[in-house]
């Protein structure tokens, strides 16, 4: 298994030999909301519990579904930086980074693709998430073709569906005009319609604030993904693991996944112990996908689930059960909001 430096190294290199390495931080405006996430992830630290510690174990369950660990990929599509890399493998690239999920252990979250390369994942044998995108024109309503779109996931073999909220009034890069592709704002009408269309459990992707959190429970989704679309939604967005612990007291029943900069184990550790079920990552698996292809991205998740590992025993935690957030120390408590 390569190292997290190799996989790194070799990565990086080909995104700059690609002249790709702006796509790395694609936030609005002044890409101030990356720069919070990753500044207040660093300034959570851990205390140790070695007395009494044990070899540690990140397997647990998901949308009731045992895995060998809670790290997953956010939602991929076709897009300016995996187009950039991908010219370094032979075609399909997407279906090779399935693949490269699937020995990993984790799950492939599709975005914006056809139904056909749907299929192309599925019968890989990595579990599908499919996650629709809010479609939106003038005058016409698109209600219906997103229920076929959600069930067409749930025929095809798909082991949950979702939708990204964060992308109702497009994404943005800098000061390029918003990104729309026909997108739009749903009512909460047409989100019940949504998830009653389908028996999959159904997930809102890009909540930021209790009150996503409660009109998602409200709609009968059964999980949330904690995100800012990776800085590609608002400036100065609220940092993942701030708003996280909030969203867990707000609604303890739910599954919620947290995306946005994680980068290492650590990082992993500390979304989980402050209340997430699971953790996206993206960015760090082009990186590697970049530099090694199918090999980059199955090395780069087992890389991170050894140091998930190695980090819960050293706080003292054998089991994903046992995380709770007593082992992270905030440098600044929020006294206004309890914490």
């Amino acid at each position: 298994m390569l190292s997290y430096a190799e996989l790194y190294r070799k990565g990086m290199e080909r995104i700059e030999q690609a002249g790709a390495e702006h796509l790395l931080d694609l936030g609005a405006e002044t890409r101030s909301q990356n720069r919070m996430n990753r500044e207040f992830m660093e300034s959570l630290a851990f205390e140790m519990r070695f007395l009494g510690s044990h070899y540690a174990s990140a397997k647990t369950t998901l949308l009731g579904r045992e895995v060998a660990h809670p790290i997953q990929l956010a939602a991929l599509c076709p897009g300016r930086l995996l187009n950039a890399i991908s010219g370094y493998w032979e075609e399909p690239y997407m279906e090779s980074f399935a693949e490269g999920l699937k020995d990993a252990g984790s799950w492939f979250w599709a975005g914006r693709v056809a139904e056909t390369e749907l299929q192309r994942f599925i019968r890989i044998g990595v579990p599908v998430v499919r996650i629709v995108k809010p479609a939106y024109s003038e005058g016409w309503d698109e209600t219906d073709m997103i229920i076929r779109q959600l069930k067409e996931a749930e025929d095809r073999g798909c082991i949950a569906v979702g939708m990204d909220i964060d992308v109702f009034f497009g994404e943005k890069s800098g000061d390029e005009p918003p990104e729309r592709y026909s997108l739009g704002p749903q009512t909460m009408d047409q989100m019940h319609r949504y998830v009653e269309a389908t028996q999959l459990p159904f997930i809102v992707k890009g909540v930021l604030s209790v009150h996503d959190a409660l009109k998602s429970k409200e709609i009968g989704a059964k999980a949330v993904v904690v995100s800012h679309h990776g800085g590609e939604c608002i400036d100065y967005a609220l940092p993942i693991l701030r708003i996280l612990p909030h969203i867990r007291k707000a609604v303890p029943d739910m599954t919620i996944f947290a995306e946005t900069g994680f980068q290492r184990g650590t990082d992993i550790l500390k979304a989980l112990a402050l209340g997430a079920d699971g953790v996206c990552l993206l960015t760090i698996l082009m990186i590697a996908y970049a530099g090694y292809g199918r090999q980059g991205v199955t090395d780069m998740v087992r890389v991170l689930a050894d140091e998930l590992e190695r980090n819960m025993a050293i706080c003292g935690c054998r089991s994903i059960g046992e995380l709770d957030s007593s082992i992270v120390w905030h440098p600044y408590p929020d006294s206004t909001k309890g914490e």
